[in-house]
């Protein structure tokens, strides 16, 4: 049997073809200098309540942090569940991509959803780093690259036929589908393309409209991109909550979610009341995800770990 440093992750592309409904979190890493203990706390609550595998984001809105990989790796070896690494690489030149990508092939690491990464906020004319990559697809085709054993030539270090780099990674590569993007051509190229690079399987930006979803879905099986899609979603405590993130992420908000949500006042005069008929709303939109086909849900957490995880909960006793 070959010998490796840490044991290897299941592939999210393996558990997406076994599971009928995959339901998946997605946890933000504490900001430098926070108690540890709190993420920790968090991916074992979402675990317990059902939550069949996680993704752990290098930061919201291009606010890099630390922790990612430590983290990722902690979720595999002590919580038993796969775990998807969220890697970005707007500032990152090829050879320190593969750099980081050793890392995590080192620990066992299987599961990466390639980012360019969100530009940091309040910067509008913001370019990436002279030498690193521009684009998502450049990053996937590096990963795709390292699963043939073609690595990028060190002219600098040690040469020789004994330092041949020839172990062949096993990366399980996802990407980002934004199915709201503005041009309906580019939403369909841009993903497109980074299946054509690679891609396995994508993630969506965070939506509200399952039918955007659905309509998304239809263009890319006229297209012939056959690759599974998530759909992500956040659960919102109230349809003023809602409107204020679709505005943010310039998204949709449908009238047939937003109708089912409680609005703030509700929440002020009947929290309980408005903590359930969230619940049903999103049960409701699950519904209507798992009827135009998708593989699952991918629930963006952030800091509302509570009503995820009875959402989540929930849905496994449907």
């Amino acid at each position: 049997m070959k010998k490796l440093i840490q044991p290897r992750d299941k592939k999210i592309s393996d558990y997406l073809r076994e599971s009928e409904f995959a339901l998946s979190a997605e946890v933000i890493p504490p900001r430098n200098g926070a108690e540890q203990e709190l993420i920790l706390t968090q991916i074992e609550n979402l675990i317990d309540s059902g939550a069949e595998f996680l993704s752990v984001t290098k930061g919201a809105g291009g606010s890099l942090r630390g922790g990612s990989l430590p983290i990722v790796h902690a979720i595999k070896e002590n919580f038993g569940v796969p775990c998807v690494a969220h890697f970005t690489c707007r500032d990152l030149t090829p050879q320190e991509v593969e750099n980081q990508l050793i890392d995590h092939h080192y620990f066992g690491i299987r599961n990466i959803l390639a980012l360019r990464g969100d530009p940091p906020q309040g910067q509008p004319d913001w370019k990436p780093k002279a030498g690193s990559y521009e684009y998502a697809y450049q990053l996937i085709n590096q990963i795709k690259n390292l699963n043939a054993g073609k690595y990028l030539d060190r002219p600098d270090g040690p040469i020789g036929p004994k330092n041949k780099a020839t172990d062949k990674t096993d990366f399980c590569i996802g990407s980002a589908v934004y199915p709201e993007h503005p041009h309906e051509q580019e939403r369909l190229d841009f993903f497109k393309l980074k299946v054509e690079h690679g891609a396995e399987y994508g993630i969506t930006q965070m939506i509200f409209d399952a039918d955007a979803y659905g309509r998304f879905m239809d263009l890319c099986q006229k297209n012939k991109i056959n690759v599974p899609v998530i759909p992500g979603s956040r659960i919102l405590k109230s349809s003023d909550q809602g409107h204020r993130m679709a505005q943010r992420f310039q998204v949709s908000m449908p009238n047939s979610l937003a109708s089912k949500l409680p609005t703030d006042d509700d929440v002020k005069k009947d929290p309980k009341a408005a903590h359930e008929k969230s619940l049903n709303a999103f049960v409701d939109f699950t519904t209507r995800l798992k009827a135009l086909g998708a593989p699952g849900l991918h629930v963006f957490v952030l800091s509302d770990t509570d009503i995820s995880c009875q959402f989540i909960d929930r849905l496994t006793k449907i």
